[in-house]
C-alpha cells in the first residue's frame, strides 16, 4: 500500500508556506499527496503552490488564513469541505522571549489561539472524518521547550506540552480507527525563529531534516524528539518507551472508567 493509499488523497498543512511547514509539504508532496497550504501571507503561499506543482506535479490549494483568529472553522470548511483530508500537519507556534510580568495579556491570548485552540479544532475536525474513512494521519508540532517548564518562553513552553500530551492521547486512541498520530520536539531549527543562521552550525537543524526524522516515527511511536543534541539535551526528561507503556495504561483505564461510570458531562453549567 503507498503513502497516498494508506492516508488519502489531501493533505493540509497549517503554516506551510515556508521553512519547517515548507518541508513537510514538500515530503507529502514527493509521496503524492496534494496539499492545501496555508499561511498568513497569499504571495508566499502562491509562490509554495508554484513550487509543489513544478516539482511534485501534485494538485494545491492555498489558504490565507491568521491561525490566531479567534474563529478559524468556517474558513478551514469553505476551504475543504469538498476535499478528502486524509493528513493534517500543525506546523503552527508563536515564540519569543521575555520576563512573564513584561507580556502583553492581549497577544499571549492569541499566541494561546495559535497554539493551542486552532491545534485542538483542526485536529478535531478532520479526525472526525478520519475516523470515518478508517484511515488518516496527523503531526502535530510540540517543542523540546515544552518537556519542562521553561522560564522566558513561559506560555510557549506550556502550549508546546499541550501539543506532545495531545497528540499521545490520540496515538493512543486513534490507532483503533487507523488513524496514526506523531507529536515531533525539535530543537533550534533553522528557518524558523533562527532564519539566519548558517546550516551546520552545532546544536541546530534545518526544517527539512526535522521532516525526515519525524517521517521516520510516524506510524510507530507517539513522539519523536529531532537532532542528536536536543535528544542529548532533553532525552534524560522524555523517555518515550516509558512513555508509551504509560499511554497505553492510561487508554485502558480510562475505557474501564468509561464502561463502569459513563463518560461525564461536557455541556456548560
Amino acid at each position: 500500500m503507498s503513502f497516498k493509499e494508506k492516508y488519502g488523497t489531501w493533505a493540509f498543512v497549517a503554516g506551510g508556506s515556508e521553512g519547517m511547514g515548507g518541508a513537510f509539504c514538500d515530503r507529502l508532496a514527493k509521496e503524492g499527496m496534494n496539499v492545501v497550504v496555508t499561511g498568513r501571507h497569499a504571495e508566499k503561499i502562491a509562490n509554495k503552490q508554484k513550487q509543489l506543482e513544478a516539482d511534485f506535479g501534485v494538485a494545491t490549494r492555498g489558504l490565507t488564513i491568521d491561525f490566531g483568529d479567534d474563529e478559524i472553522l468556517p474558513q478551514v470548511k469553505a476551504a475543504t469541505d469538498d476535499l478528502e483530508i486524509g493528513f493534517l500537519v500543525y506546523n503552527v507556534g508563536l515564540a519569543s522571549m521575555a520576563l512573564f510580568t513584561e507580556r502583553d495579556i492581549d497577544f499571549e491570548l492569541y499566541r494561546l489561539n495559535a497554539n493551542t485552540k486552532s491545534m485542538l479544532t483542526l485536529s478535531l475536525h478532520f479526525s472526525k472524518q478520519m475516523k470515518e474513512r478508517g484511515k488518516g494521519g496527523i503531526i502535530l508540532l510540540s517543542s523540546s521547550g515544552g518537556v519542562v517548564g521553561s522560564p522566558y518562553i513561559q506560555t510557549y513552553s506550556a502550549t508546546k506540552a499541550y501539543a506532545f500530551t495531545l497528540a499521545e492521547a490520540l496515538w493512543g486512541e486513534l490507532s483503533d480507527f487507523g488513524i496514526d498520530v506523531l507529536a515531533i520536539l525539535p530543537g533550534n531549527t533553522i528557518g524558523q525563529n533562527f532564519a539566519e543562521v548558517a546550516p551546520g552550525t552545532p546544536s541546530f537543524q534545518t526544517g527539512a531534516e526535522v521532516v525526515e526524522e519525524a517521517f521516520q516515527a510516524f506510524g510507530v511511536d507517539p513522539t519523536v524528539i529531532c537532532g542528536d543534541y536536543t535528544r542529548q539535551e532533553v532525552g534524560d526528561n522524555f523517555n518515550i518507551p516509558k512513555r508509551k507503556e504509560q499511554i497505553l495504561k492510561f487508554k485502558a483505564a480510562m475505557q474501564a472508567l468509561q464502561k463502569d461510570f459513563g463518560t461525564g458531562n461536557d455541556t456548560k453549567g
